[in-house]
């Protein structure tokens, strides 16, 4: 029992730092990467050479593959709102109807699945919520729409970033692991659209828009999970958001739309689509980092949009710069995760865990996941922090698959009351310092989406011999 709880105090530290003290996430990784490495040390769980190879492991992790991919991510949208393509692609999204019902499902739902497809990491809420307002919308009822949506896609976030770290943690096949995420997150994928609904107009804009809903729901899903399911998990959400747009706008009002201008404006994204489709298309031996296919075809597009290199390499700077205290917090928290690993925290955590839940595991592993995302605000960090704890509950292959792949999609509904996300949100509609008013709204669609994640892991490892 000592050792379990002490298994706990590095997570307990991160939770404490960031919800109690509210200390920036890397001060809070960092004291927790702290307390990790002392126990370690004093438990003599591990040799210090060993436990400084880790750390070093997770922190290199971190900065590659991991912070490449999303630097070049965020690098693209830069790259768009630099010559003035993020607008041009606002006023087409804007002009397909007044109906703000519409505008959610489209903006929200079709258009921050892409966004979390192509570079995650908060761009899919702060992006379509900055556009919500730009067109209208109520600054609370936008942050509240783009978290309801933002729950499913972040699996494949980032160009799959989250699931490639999380079949690396867990050992675990890529593809199988995929699939899995793909077919198991169904039932709360499905949900989201019509919550968008609920959120945008109540229970009104669901009675007289569900059919929407339900045209924006096959239209992602359909395209996504044959994505997932045969090419792998750097491209669902960029499929089927793209799929979702495309069905959303042909039932809109496309007699005022620039298809040309649109088509300048979305060079950038389609390049980086059709090198990273490319790159997936040849022998595993022959591709590039995913980074640097990024990086490559975003600057092309730059360029095509008359973006000069010497403009091209300060945004990427300036890119890599923001972004370097987010980075240095995901380094931060892959050492931690590490460390625990080799010093037996881990197992000693999912030990305990089993003894306390038995049969009952599979209905409460989405919350450990949701703990995951709700602390750290990214499905990356959740799955190095719990990815390799949930895998090692199952006795068979079957069985690790199911409980790393519920882990993932926990962390996404965990985001939707996460701290870091909503105060994202609320600056890019203009209302800081109404968060907890938003996560007040939040919180009535939570306990519904992660009843439902828990009830398919339930029927799914039910099925799987779980």
């Amino acid at each position: 029992m000592t050792r379990f709880l002490l298994s706990c105090v590095p997570v307990a530290v991160l939770v404490a730092a960031l919800t109690g003290l509210r200390l920036p996430a890397w001060k809070a990784a960092l004291a927790a990467f702290a307390v990790c490495v002392a126990e370690a040390l004093a438990m003599r769980a591990a040799p210090a050479r060993d436990v400084a190879l880790c750390a070093a492991n997770g922190a290199a992790t971190g900065l590659f593959p991991i912070g490449l991919v999303i630097v070049a991510a965020l690098f693209t949208y830069a790259v768009a709102r630099d010559s003035g393509a993020m607008a041009e692609i606002r006023a087409g999204l804007s002009s397909l109807s007044d109906d703000r019902r519409y505008l959610a499902l489209l903006i929200a739902w079709g258009f921050g699945n892409f966004m979390e497809g192509m570079a995650g990491f908060g761009t899919a809420v702060a992006i379509p919520c900055a556009i919500m307002v730009g067109v209208g919308f109520d600054p609370m009822k936008a942050v509240l729409c783009c978290l309801v949506a933002n729950t499913t896609p972040t699996a494949f976030g980032s160009v799959g970033v989250p699931t490639l770290v999380l079949a690396k943690e867990t050992a675990l096949d890529p593809g199988r692991l995929t699939s899995a995420i793909a077919f198991l997150q169904l039932a709360t994928t499905s949900l989201s659209p019509f919550l968008v609904l609920l959120a945008a107009d109540g229970v009104r804009g669901l009675r007289e828009r569900w059919g929407l809903a339900l045209v924006a729901d096959v239209a992602f899903l359909v395209p996504a999970v044959a994505v997932a399911a045969t090419i792998g998990c750097e491209m669902p959400n960029v499929f089927g958001g793209i799929a979702a747009m495309a069905a959303l706008a042909f039932m809109g009002d496309r007699s005022r739309i620039d298809f040309r201008r649109q088509a300048w404006a979305w060079t950038p994204f389609a390049l980086v689509v059709a090198a990273l489709g490319a790159s997936a298309a040849l022998p595993a031996r022959w591709r590039a980092s995913p980074g640097f296919v990024i990086f490559a075809a975003a600057a092309a597009g730059g360029l095509v949009q008359r973006v000069r290199p010497a403009r091209l390499l300060a945004l990427a700077w300036e890119t890599a710069r923001r972004y370097a205290g987010a980075i240095s917090t995901i380094c931060l928290v892959l050492a931690v995760a590490k460390v625990m690993g080799a010093a037996g925290m881990t197992q000693c955590l999912a030990d305990g865990l089993a003894a306390a839940t038995g049969r009952w595991y599979p209905a409460v592993s989405p919350m450990v996941g949701a703990l995951g995302g709700f602390v750290t605000g990214s499905g990356t960090s959740s799955n190095v922090l719990f990815g390799a704890l949930q895998a090692s509950m199952g006795s068979t292959e079957a069985e690790r698959i199911v409980f790393a792949a519920s882990n993932v999609m926990g962390a996404g509904i965990g985001k939707m009351i996460c701290p870091q996300s909503i105060v994202l949100g609320c600056a890019a509609a203009g209302i800081a310092g109404r968060e907890s008013e938003v996560m007040k709204k939040a919180l009535a669609y939570f306990p519904f989406v992660l009843a439902a994640a828990c009830a398919s892991t339930a029927a799914w490892a039910a099925l799987r011999g779980a």
